[in-house]
């Protein structure tokens, strides 16, 4: 290859790049700009910034406006952010839910590589499963993890922090 081949193959690929970044993912595939709290990201797609609401948790909240900041929530909204941070996510969109809610922000559930961030913070005591209205995909998935979750006594449940309470 000559060297002049080379440069445009080299712009080109640093081009796609600056626009990935920009824009987000050409391939369903967008970086997380910022975790709002355990079960909110914000991602860039396609120019604009979306709030992503994750299907079928509830973190313990620390930015609700007007309600005070529950038990457990600080180490959920760390332990997302430490997940989710960063990272390019993909999602997976269930109709039985819609694609956004009151709030406007998607409703989706959040891959990071090959880990389901959704059951992940159930299974690991972050978040509790929960049904909005309808059954949902994974329903029984993450309410099977959220009775590992409780069993084991993980993040919520240890009788150290909330015990279950928020």
């Amino acid at each position: 290859m000559s060297r002049r081949t080379l440069a445009i193959l080299a712009i080109a690929l640093l081009i796609l790049v600056v626009i990935q970044r920009t824009w987000g993912g050409t391939d369903g595939s967008y970086p997380v700009v910022a975790v709002v709290d355990g079960d909110t990201v914000k991602v860039r797609m396609h120019g604009v910034l979306e709030s992503v609401r994750l299907i079928g948790i509830d973190a313990p909240e620390t930015n609700a406006p007007g309600r005070p900041v529950q038990c457990f929530g600080p180490e959920a909204s760390a332990k997302a952010a430490a997940l989710l941070g960063g990272q390019t996510i993909r999602f997976e969109y269930d109709e039985s839910q819609g694609r956004r809610d009151r709030y406007d922000r998607l409703l989706a559930y959040v891959w990071v590589g090959d880990v389901l961030a959704n059951e992940w913070m159930i299974r690991q005591g972050y978040a509790r499963e929960f049904t909005f209205n309808e059954p949902y995909r994974y329903q029984q998935t993450f309410q099977m993890a959220e009775v590992e979750a409780r069993a084991a006594g993980r993040g919520l449940w240890a009788a150290d922090t909330c015990d279950g309470r928020l």
